[in-house]
């Protein structure tokens, strides 16, 4: 027997709370946008969503020294200018 409507949509809401999934917003001009799209078309993906994701994932996987801005510091995220260092504030893989 086929589900109703209101049933899958159950169903989904339910996967979408086990998984803690929250939606995340982006502003991008249409160029932007635009490349995104071509870069994932490119790289043979159909959806852009998993390209960005491979993206940060690959982007994790470089040791931290490469990943900050600043010269001497080994913390993983790019900080504005006269930041204090984020060091030992990197979320734990779950």
């Amino acid at each position: 027997m086929a589900m109703t409507p209101a049933e899958r949509k159950r169903r989904q809401r339910e996967r979408e709370k086990e998984l803690d999934m929250q939606t995340y917003r982006m502003e991008l001009t249409s160029s932007e946008r635009h490349s995104i799209a071509k870069a994932a078309s490119r790289q043979g993906y159909d959806d852009q969503t998993e390209y960005l994701l491979d993206l940060v994932y690959a982007d994790l996987k470089k040791p931290a020294s490469r990943a900050c801005n600043y010269p001497e510091c080994n913390c993983p995220f790019d900080k504005p200018a006269d930041a204090e260092c984020y060091r030992g504030y990197e979320e734990q893989a779950a």
